[in-house]
């Protein structure tokens, strides 16, 4: 009996042994210590804290965020047939700043080119283009977790606006005339259309610059626009909507 219970203190020991080495080696996302990651106008918050006057330390300076962004591209619309639009293929690049532990804002730039195959006695195929000029808003769910010091996964939320660029050719590589954004009596080989944006997406941080995600995004036209594939079928009415399935790698820049 006395031989168990020395070795159920040497098990608690060892436990409590192996608990004060995880908090010690705790990663928090960055070194209280170093000030080189204190903002200089948080200098004097940095110095109060280290005197004990101040229970808090300084929220550390934050890093650009440069993203590269590459996927599928489609053009979800009401001529499309029904499990044979494969899309195509969006590139990107982005510029993302924190503006708090929850909020950040990303300015995104893509090109993007969908092959759709289309019905209604129309051309079999036709080719959308789009340039496209993102601002989001980005809204990190976990970070409302105040409780965990570095967390390695980065679930979030994104709503704003963008401007696009379209141009259509049928297979031919003939350039389709497109309808204006707001009325279809004026007509051109491209158009300008304004967008909302929605989407959701999760990143994965390596290590303290590069983290890789996944991610997927929604552009619905503001006023609605129903020829982002070529042309409009008879009888059909419903606004088309562009989505971007991706896969991020994000690099911070800095310190």
């Amino acid at each position: 009996m006395a031989s168990k219970k020395y070795a159920l203190l040497a098990a608690m020991l060892v436990m409590l042994q192996i608990a004060g080495n995880a908090q010690t080696k705790t990663d928090w996302g960055w070194d209280w210590k170093d000030s080189s990651k204190v903002p200089t106008k948080s200098i004097p918050q940095y110095n109060e804290f280290l005197n004990n006057q101040f229970p808090y330390p300084p929220k550390p300076r934050s890093a650009w965020e440069l993203g590269l962004t590459l996927g599928n591209s489609i053009v979800i619309g009401d001529v499309s047939i029904v499990g044979k639009n494969v899309g195509g293929y969006v590139v990107g690049a982005s510029l993302r700043k924190s503006l708090s532990h929850f909020v950040s804002l990303r300015g995104s730039l893509y090109y993007s080119n969908s092959t759709i195959p289309t019905v209604a006695g129309k051309s079999p195929f036709i080719n959308t283009s789009m340039i496209t000029g993102s601002l989001d808003a980005i809204f990190s769910v976990n970070a409302l977790s105040f409780y965990r010091g570095n967390p390695k996964f980065d679930w979030y939320s994104l709503v704003g606006a963008s401007y696009v660029i379209v141009s259509a050719k049928d297979r031919a590589g003939n350039k389709l005339q497109l309808p204006g954004a707001n009325t279809a009596s004026k007509t051109g080989t491209s158009v300008i259309l304004p967008t909302i944006n929605v989407g959701c997406g999760v990143a994965y941080k390596i290590n303290s610059r590069i983290n890789i995600g996944l991610e997927e995004k929604f552009l619905v036209p503001t006023f609605g626009y129903d020829h982002l594939e070529g042309f409009k079928a008879p009888g059909y009415s419903a606004s088309d909507i562009v989505a971007f399935s991706t896969i991020r790698l994000n690099i911070n820049l800095g310190n």
